[in-house]
């Protein structure tokens, strides 16, 4: 223990020295890059809250994690959690570290991923004694440490190797590395999400941790879906068959449970559509509890069955489940929903922010930063952050005049309008990629709507090629898209793609990779019976349930969407806004102050608006 604690104490003194002579890796700092630096740096030492909406293509993810780290060197803060929903987040903390290793920084970060994404052994039930990383790991897992201490970037594919070099849970080794890392590089979840938060950090004592919260704009309706939760009726029902011969008592008890979930969808179709209530399903609790023991008295015995994963499965989805009820309060509601000819029981978090604020209390400072919190008083809100929080809004560090605006008013994308207008929002998206050859995106609200136009324009464009998102793609297939946005193209690219999915932000197109996007109207989320039980909770509490559960959201993705155009100095194109709502004061509004639209009166107009753009 003693030679281990020397190694950790002489590595700090060499981190910290490497850290007091390290210079900001770029010549300059960009507009607006130097002041979020600076902010950052003081809420670390002020121990703050700070929310920083800056610009796409300012440098966020350098202007937090350099500040942070000097303030690691100089002991405001204990160790920096860098916090995103994406796998691209990771991968640019991770590289904005190695620029700052290039500098000579000495800085130990581990990449924690999720466990599904790790596993060596994904055919295998996650039990020790079957597992060959699991089976002994405390008997290999000091070696394995000792070996990722030689390394500073301890990022997946490091990790992955050292796992097989010493035949270790690779899941496993990144929480054991962690323990000793300066830096962790993670989900949302693992700091805020009760089923899977870094229990060793934050369950019984809290540090002087510094969370750094990248794109935290989605934060909002993730932390709604951490501490919400659901059961689902078919899954109750396929555990019973599987334990019919094997477990007649949890077989009773499942029927149980059924025979209530049965009930409840018989009320949902003799209503004829989802519903809520304000109360928690108490009568349906005790049956959850007793098969839950039930269960956890045969998991004890570690006996191998065909079933013991799908039971494994439903015991912790119930788990959640009745913890979740333990927290029940007015912030909660209760839905039952047919989905798939099924009922689904949810215990749904409307007002995540009391949940926010204790998790926040795990850490002394915290940075939300994002190219999009307007408005930021709402994000606050619903952060549970401090009511001292800081806020700093930076403008766009590029020339407006690379960026053509265009508002096109005449076109209304309200549902029950959208049929009726496809041929012109074709006719809209041929005029705005035909004036200039390049790539181009092009986002709608739904897929619905985004295949009706796509057949529309595919009917009446041949000069161009035309990919389109699907609603369940793989990494690959997302890896495949994207790289269609090549610079060069011999013809113009035009894609298809759903505003708030995987391509409408967290991709960096640069230079000719991306000409222009179309954005099909204000972005809404699809009314529903979660969205109306928003509007209706915060009507009450903030008088402002339209702008909460609608307005707020939906200007997010329409921002981020236009986000992916202008990404550096050198880039120009186009954004086209196609709604006549864009014209109203509470959608304009919410536009970036640097923002300089331009109205379009009528499609026929277009044409020589972008023929003068383009011919600068």
């Amino acid at each position: 223990y003693l030679v281990w604690a020397n190694t950790i104490e002489t590595w700090r003194r060499t981190r910290d020295e490497s850290i007091q002579s390290m210079a900001f890796p770029f010549t300059t700092y960009r507009a607006g890059q130097r002041q979020m630096a600076v902010d950052v740096y003081l809420a670390v030492k002020q121990r703050e809250h700070l929310l920083v909406q800056a610009p796409t293509g300012i440098g966020k993810t350098m202007a937090s994690l350099f500040p942070a780290v000097k303030a690691l060197s100089e002991g405001h803060t204990e160790k920096i959690f860098y916090l995103t929903a994406r796998n691209t987040g990771k991968i640019a903390a991770e590289e904005a570290l190695a620029r700052l290793r290039e500098k000579g920084l000495r800085l130990k970060a581990v990449t924690i991923t999720a466990k599904e994404k790790t596993c060596l052994e994904p055919d295998i039930c996650c039990q020790p004694e079957l597992c060959e990383y699991a089976d002994g790991y405390y008997d290999r897992i000091d070696e394995a440490v000792k070996a990722a201490f030689e390394l500073d970037d301890l990022t997946h594919n490091s990790i992955i190797e050292i796992a097989r070099r010493f035949r270790v849970c690779p899941f496993e080794l990144s929480l054991d590395l962690s323990l000793w890392a300066d830096c962790i590089i993670c989900d949302y979840n693992y700091a805020f999400d009760p089923r899977v938060y870094l229990k060793r950090f934050f369950q019984v004592n809290t540090g002087d941790y510094t969370f750094l919260i990248d794109e935290a704009h989605n934060l909002v309706d993730r932390a709604r879906d951490m501490f919400s939760t659901e059961l689902d009726r078919r899954d109750i029902a396929g555990l019973r068959q599987s334990v019919k011969t094997h477990l007649p008592k949890t077989y009773r008890q499942l029927g149980r449970i059924n025979r209530w979930m049965n009930q409840v969808k018989k009320e949902c179709k003799a209503r004829g559509e989802s519903y809520a209530e304000p109360t928690r399903p108490d009568t349906l609790l005790p049956l959850l509890q007793t098969f839950f023991d039930e269960a956890a008295q045969w998991l004890a015995k570690n006996q191998p069955a065909p079933f013991r994963s799908a039971l494994l499965d439903v015991y912790f989805e119930i788990h959640r489940f009745l913890a979740v009820a333990e927290q029940f309060n007015e912030s909660y509601t209760t839905c039952f929903d047919i989905e798939n000819g099924d009922i689904k029981i949810k215990l749904f978090c409307l007002d995540p922010s009391e949940k926010m604020k204790e998790n926040l209390g795990r850490a002394q400072s915290a940075v939300f930063f994002s190219a999009t919190l307007t408005p930021t008083d709402y994000f606050q809100r619903l952060f549970g952050c401090r009511e001292d929080s800081r806020q700093r809004i930076l403008s766009s560090p590029f020339p407006p005049e690379n960026l053509c605006l265009l508002l096109m008013p005449s076109i209304s994308t309200f549902y029950n309008d959208r049929s009726a207008t496809v041929p012109a929002v074709a006719e809209i998206i041929a005029e705005t990629v035909s004036r200039k050859q390049g790539n181009y995106l092009v986002f709608f609200p739904s897929y619905a709507y985004l295949q009706m136009v796509h057949e529309a324009f595919t009917a009446r464009q041949t000069d161009a090629d035309i990919i389109v998102q699907n609603s369940s793609m793989s990494e690959d297939e997302r890896g495949q898209f994207l790289a269609h946005f090549a610079p060069g193209n011999p013809r113009t690219l035009v894609g298809f793609a759903v505003m708030g999915g995987i391509f409408g932000e967290g991709i960096d197109l640069t230079g000719d990779r991306l000409t222009g996007a179309v954005i099909i109207g204000v972005g809404l989320p699809a009314i529903c019976l979660e969205r109306e039980l928003i509007r209706e909770y915060f009507n009450q509490s903030d008088n402002a349930g339209f702008e909460f559960a609608y307005l707020y959201p939906g200007m997010t993705r329409v921002l981020q969407a236009a986000g992916r155009v202008i990404r550096t100095e050198e880039d120009r194109g186009v954004v086209m806004l196609v709604d006549r709502r864009f014209n109203e004061s509470r959608y304009r509004n919410l536009f970036p102050k640097e923002w300089r639209p331009l109205r379009v009166p009528a499609p026929a107009a277009l044409p020589a608006i972008l023929h003068e753009f383009w011919k600068m």
